[in-house]
């Protein structure tokens, strides 16, 4: 099966509008499967096309913050409440997700996160080995957080020390 996005994801990753998204596949530049519902999907092969073929929007200007965080396989509430507490306090903090293979290579390269938070029960065995994978290889200066059992007393012991360690560095 391909992997497909919607055109909510497609529009998240290149930081546009969903109508923007809409109207490359209208105007043939996107390739889109059409469900029955009357809904689009774009198949990853039909982005890495269309990347190569149209140039991308210009990545967003660099934040103030040095904080990046890469947050993969959570679900959006999850994801929400990750995001939330990490700008609660540090207001300028980069939170992305992502749930495939595909997502983390390309938010890698795009936010070279210093974190890469996971929820290793929530993931499959393959996408997790890949995050510990692109972390062993010591290509990206990445650190690779799994959390564990109950995930949100475990985010928050995260983000503390996370608050320790970022004054610790800048002393």
């Amino acid at each position: 099966m391909k992997d497909l996005m919607s055109t909510r994801e497609v529009a998240h990753m290149y930081q546009v509008t969903s109508a923007a998204v809409l109207n490359w596949i209208h105007t043939g530049k996107l390739k889109a499967y059409a469900t029955p519902g009357g809904h689009y999907r774009v198949a990853r092969e039909d982005l890495d096309a269309f990347a190569r073929e149209y140039s991308p929007p210009p990545a967003p200007r660099s934040l103030p913050s040095d904080l990046r965080l890469l947050l993969v396989g959570a679900d959006h509430d999850f994801f929400e409440r990750l995001r939330n507490a990490v700008q609660f306090r540090w207001p300028l903090a980069q939170v992305e997700h992502a749930c495939t293979e595909f997502e983390v290579g390309w938010w890698l390269a795009r936010l070279r996160p210093g974190y890469i938070v996971i929820q290793p029960d929530r993931v499959s065995v393959d996408l997790l080995e890949h995050c510990r994978s692109l972390v062993g290889e010591g290509l990206h200066e990445t650190s690779l957080v799994e959390l564990g059992g109950n995930t949100d007393d475990g985010l928050g012991e995260w983000i503390n020390q996370l608050g320790a360690d970022r004054v610790s560095d800048k002393r």
